[in-house]
Parts: C-alpha cells; sequence; structure tokens
C-alpha cells in the first residue's frame, strides 16, 4: 500500500511541474438570470482574456455560492453562426472547470469570449491550466531517431471561412486513398504550411471508428508546421484506412511528412508468419523487403 502511494504522490508531483496555470483574470462579479433571486446579470470576459487555448487545457473558475442551490452555466458562441452553445462543467471546492474538448473550440473560446450565467453566485478569478507545460513537441527517445518522408506537396488555400481568406479544407482521403498506408503508433505527422496570415488557425481531424466521427486531434505548432505525433495503433489505422481532413484559417497547406522512428542499429529484421521482412537503412532511406519486392515505410512500393 505504501508503494501505491508513494507512486500516486510521484504522479502528482510530475504533474504539477509539467502544469503550468495561468491566472487570466480577476474580479468580483455577480450571476443572475433572475434578479428577484439574486441581484447580478450574465457575465462576458473582456477581449483577449484567452491568447491561447488547445484541446485537453483545464479553464478553472472560482465560485462564491450566494444562495443555497445556486445554478451555474459556462456559455460560448459557436460554429460560425456564433450559437450560443453551453459547455460540460463540473462544479467541486468552490471551482467551476471546463477541459477543452477541441482545438476549435479552444479557437472560438480565445476569439469570441466566455459567458457567465446561472442563478445565485458570484465568480472572483479565472486560471488555465494547459496541463502539460511549453513541451512542443513529443521527442524520441534516447538513441531513437525519425526517417522523414514527404508523401505531398502542392500549394493549397486552407480556410474554413472563405470570407476572411479564400480556401478549402483538404482531405487526403480524397486527394490519394493510399497516402498514408503503413501509419503506425509513435509516427510523427508533419503539415507544412506558408502565407500564414495573422491569427491562422490549425486544424487536424480525422475520421474515427466504424462510424467515421470527425474527431480533432492535438496539434502542436512549429511556425513553418504543425505537428501531430500518433497516439495510438488505432488511431494510426483510423487515418490508414479514412485519411486525414486539414483545416484551419488563413494559410497555404504546401507539404504532408511523415516521420518514422529508427531502429537505432538501422537493421531491423521482423518475421511474420511465413514472410521474412527486412528493414534497412540504405543513404537515409528505409525499405522494407518482403516477398523479393521492396517498399518504403508507408507500404508504396520502390522501384529499384
Amino acid at each position: 500500500m505504501k508503494k501505491i502511494f508513494t507512486f500516486a504522490f510521484a504522479l502528482m508531483a510530475m504533474h504539477a511541474l509539467n502544469a503550468k496555470e495561468t491566472v487570466v483574470w480577476t474580479g468580483n462579479e455577480p450571476i443572475s438570470w433572475n434578479t428577484e433571486v439574486y441581484q447580478g446579470s450574465q457575465y462576458e470576459t473582456p477581449a483577449n482574456t484567452f491568447s491561447s487555448l488547445k484541446t485537453g487545457y483545464l479553464i478553472k473558475v472560482s465560485v462564491v455560492a450566494m444562495i443555497d442551490e445556486p445554478q451555474y452555466v459556462m456559455t460560448y458562441k459557436a460554429g460560425e453562426g456564433w450559437s450560443w452553445t453551453d459547455l460540460s462543467t463540473t462544479v467541486a471546492d468552490g471551482v467551476m472547470s471546463y477541459t477543452v474538448e477541441s482545438d476549435q473550440i479552444g479557437t472560438e473560446i480565445a476569439e469570441r469570449n466566455l459567458i457567465f450565467r446561472g442563478q445565485g453566485y458570484n465568480i472572483t478569478q479565472i486560471v488555465v491550466d494547459d496541463l502539460k507545460g511549453d513541451d512542443p513537441e513529443p521527442q524520441p527517445q534516447p538513441g531513437e531517431e525519425y526517417e522523414d518522408q514527404t508523401v505531398w506537396t502542392g500549394n493549397t488555400a486552407i480556410s474554413w471561412n472563405a470570407e476572411e481568406y479564400p480556401g478549402e479544407q483538404f482531405d487526403t482521403y480524397n486527394d490519394q486513398q493510399d497516402m498514408l498506408a503503413g501509419l503506425a503508433k509513435d509516427d510523427s505527422i508533419k503539415i507544412y504550411y506558408t502565407d500564414a496570415i495573422e491569427g491562422a488557425q490549425f486544424a487536424l481531424t480525422y475520421k474515427a471508428g466504424n462510424e467515421w466521427s470527425w474527431t480533432d486531434l492535438a496539434v502542436t505548432n512549429h511556425t513553418s508546421f504543425f505537428a501531430y505525433k500518433v497516439a495510438s495503433d488505432e488511431i494510426a489505422q483510423d487515418i490508414a484506412d479514412h485519411g486525414l481532413v486539414i483545416r484551419g484559417q488563413g494559410y497555404h497547406l504546401t507539404s504532408i511528412v511523415i516521420g518514422k522512428p529508427k531502429s537505432a542499429t538501422g537493421v531491423e529484421n521482423v518475421q511474420s508468419d511465413k514472410v521474412q521482412c527486412t528493414k534497412i537503412l540504405r543513404n537515409g532511406q528505409v525499405l522494407i523487403i518482403r516477398e523479393g519486392k521492396t517498399y518504403n515505410t508507408l507500404g508504396q512500393p520502390v522501384n529499384q
């Protein structure tokens, strides 16, 4: 039991070290939609309260109950129609919390603010916790390197609001169905861009599961590209089968690059059923020999 508590404490300590909490607002605003019950009104956060929000960020709002049964509501303006949409929050120990569900929602909150509604409470502070600090991209393990391979090049304007920037989304499945064949867990997907406008937004979506439900991936922006490290074999298979949809606002897509981890020695033999596969590092390129035929790491045939 002592080991369990020690391990749990270590995890909490790691979280505390990696997390980055930022106080973005302080004040004392009474919230009420029925002034006969409690004197107050709804409250909208000032412009630029939230500079950057991404998937997984935690918004924590300090609240003080002023009546016996307060009602807490956190709302934002969603989508192109700016429709008022309630967020799923939890309230405990005087804090109303919301975890950002997608980069798109994070961007909309940052650009359009939050509205607090409900009945019979005061808000006194808003804190943003990024939960993971400033780690820009998952780094390779010691001795591990990545072999980058460009799978698409072009020049496509990306925009989900053509009135602000002419463009469209880009679907790899429609462009070239097998572009991402052979994708695997821990592969790095890099989306290179240019001509980004001020306030450009970057989003990467895939069609998940049997229902092909659209799901945003958490990406990190690196000035000239944004990246995603494949989190699981299931996600890798869905992307390989269904493709990626590159979305956002105000930039030109110029290339898609897949980085695959190299083995430490550069040569790896894999026995799979009756098929012998040899992965060979040749002039910096990884090739796979299978049944007398040569493939690149994405499973595409290579002419020798």
